[in-house]
């Protein structure tokens, strides 16, 4: 259903109650005895509980306090007092003109407007319009009042600017369309003097800008700009965003709401002539630091018989999602998976964090590819070190990642090594049967032992043979990195993935082993189940008689307390400090 601004603006005039109680000319106060020259007597009570008798000041306290029925809200301005004040002293003023004529300031917010319609045009001297948190798709600038100054369209849907540049307002100073649709870069070629010759502040934030430079360059004919907000676009990934910006408007007071000192200005000048650094790409990187609470596989694993093979291998590494690299630079100790995938953005509205307006995402697929770190031994804190570097061509792909997060997973590695003759390994891995072979086993082992694990340690890994890998995942998690859109330029956290699974697992079958155990010890020495109960009967009672400090904790409470897995990681927007760090770093590239 169509919503005109001139009907949300009646809706809204009409809940001032401009032409009822407090206010209108029923309201007002009537002439009193004194002013008609008649005498009255000293107990004559001066005021009555009619209304229609209330006195100026009485009424205007119920417009002005904040707990009265009548208040207005924090919807409206100071002008809509004191239209509310001025129809309670002169109702007879208050008109359709004057009202159109009275306004220079209008609001209307979240109110569903889908069209501006040309009944704006009445508002004769209105100098600013605020129309945020709507459903505008287009405007016409025909319908716009000359006299306009300041225009906010925030949280819209429009798309274009083409109908909105056609003759706008001459002496428009502020634009804001932040949170709309604006994709095309062709619609760049509007943001000229051509067409806003007078503008000060340009608010374009949040929409899928990615042409930077073709942006920039049409802007520096806006000789009056001082404010400029790009954020939330996809060209402010762009590694020489920033300095590129400052350097190609040097009348600019700030961007992106940070103030643009003298300083920064000269680390950055020169930097919008070197061609060799004005790249339409963005650079991230991303880094994975130290991982804690894995416990020792080799304490957890089963025991097994003093064999010399299979050789048991652990690894332990890290993989991740990220948005599919224009160009491939990995490492030697990257290894990137082939495999692809796609994930649509939902359509659904999201909010600032600020919590001041809402936008609207377009559905825009994307790649990712799956990366991992170096497998690394077991250790009590294992350090990966890693550093990758990603480099993404497709801005508006790469934004649509950062909102819907990055997907972190744990893996285990477990490789069992045999030597390449089998029948050797046959031989030496065949279980011995009967109690008679078992004890000259027993015997043999224990002069064997140390030599086999000297084996083991001098032994070539490379030379024995692999069984496939069994993999098993500790952890996974889901990394938020929707501030890299916001504004930040890096997302750090040490992330908890919970208790490590393996440590859950072994616990569990090392509980399952003491009760086997025990209940084997329990039918070997013959006790009936009665004197069993007794006995724990018994003991339970003394227990209760004895000082908590002096309970030890038993052996399953120890290995009931887990310890979290957690990891460091770091994703970070690379971008240029300064012109002189940026011919270095391409300078080093070549």
């Amino acid at each position: 259903m169509d919503t005109a601004l001139s009907d949300a603006l009646e809706q809204q005039l009409r809940s001032l109650c401009l032409n009822s109680f407090p206010c209108g000319v029923t309201t007002t106060k009537r002439k009193s005895n004194l002013e008609l020259g008649k005498a009255v007597s000293s107990d004559t009570y001066c005021e009555s509980d009619d209304p229609e008798k209330d006195s100026v000041d009485t009424l205007q306290d119920l417009l002005t306090y904040s707990k009265s029925p009548w208040a207005l809200g924090h919807n409206w301005n100071c002008e809509s007092q004191n239209l509310r004040q001025l129809a309670v002293k002169c109702p007879e003023s208050i008109t359709q003109q004057f009202i159109y004529s009275y306004f220079t300031s209008l609001r209307v917010v979240d109110k569903e407007v889908t069209t501006v319609d040309e009944e704006l045009l009445k508002f004769q001297n209105l100098e600013e319009l605020v129309l945020s948190a709507n459903k505008i798709s287009t405007i016409l600038s025909s319908n716009l009042p000359r006299t306009v100054k300041v225009l906010e369209l925030g949280s819209n849907q429009i798309s274009n600017l083409r109908d909105l540049s056609v003759n706008p307002p001459p002496k428009l100073q502020h634009l804001g369309l932040s949170y709309n649709r604006i994709d095309h870069s062709t619609d760049t070629k509007y943001l000229t003097a051509d067409f806003w010759p007078n503008l000060v502040s340009l608010d374009l934030s949040f929409n899928d800008l990615t042409e930077l430079f073709d942006l920039v360059n049409r802007l520096s004919s806006l000789e009056h700009l001082r404010v400029l907000v790009l954020q939330g676009n996809p060209l402010s990934f762009i590694t020489p965003y920033r300095g590129f910006t400052l350097d190609s408007l040097p009348l600019l007071f700030a961007l992106d709401d940070i103030p643009i000192l003298p300083d920064e200005r000269h680390q950055f000048s020169g930097i919008s002539k070197n061609k060799k650094v004005l790249q339409n790409t963005a650079q991230l990187q991303v880094n994975i630091g130290k991982l804690k609470g894995i416990p020792n596989p080799t304490k957890l694993s089963e025991p097994q018989e003093s064999t010399e093979y299979p050789v048991i291998k652990y690894d332990y590494y890290v993989t991740y999602e990220f948005v599919k690299d224009q160009t491939s630079r990995e490492k030697n100790n990257v290894q990137t998976d082939i495999s692809i995938m796609n994930k649509p953005v939902s359509m659904e509205s999201k909010r600032n964090p600020k919590g001041a307006q809402s936008f609207f995402l377009p559905v825009i697929p994307f790649q990712t590819g799956s990366y991992r770190t170096n497998g690394v031994p077991w250790l009590d804190v294992i350090d990966f070190n890693y550093k990758q570097k990603h480099v993404v061509g497709e801005l508006l792909a790469l934004k649509s990642f950062l909102l819907s997060g990055m997907m972190v997973t744990v893996t285990e590695e477990k490789t069992l090594l045999w030597p390449l003759d089998q029948e050797t390994t046959a031989a030496k891995s065949e279980k011995k049967v009967g109690r008679k072979e078992k004890d000259k086993g027993r015997s043999s082992s224990k002069g064997s032992k140390g030599g086999s694990k000297t084996k083991k340690k001098n032994e070539n890994l490379d030379e024995l043979r692999r069984d496939p890998a069994i993999v098993k995942v500790l952890g996974s998690a889901h990394v938020n990195l929707e501030s890299l859109v916001y504004g930040e330029m890096q997302v750090s956290t040490v992330w908890n993935f919970g208790t490590c699974c393996a440590e859950q697992e072994a616990q569990s079958s090392v509980c399952d082993k003491t009760e086997g155990k025990k209940n084997k010890e329990r039918k070997i020495s013959g006790r009936t189940s009665a004197d069993i109960q007794t006995k724990s009967s018994n003991s339970a009672g003394k227990s209760r008689h004895k000082n908590p400090s002096e309970i030890k904790p038993t052996e399953d409470q120890l290995l009931s307390e887990p310890v979290p897995l957690t990891m460091e990681i770091q994703i970070q927007i690379i971008q240029l400090s300064s012109s002189l760090k940026a011919k270095k770093e391409y300078e080093n590239s070549e």
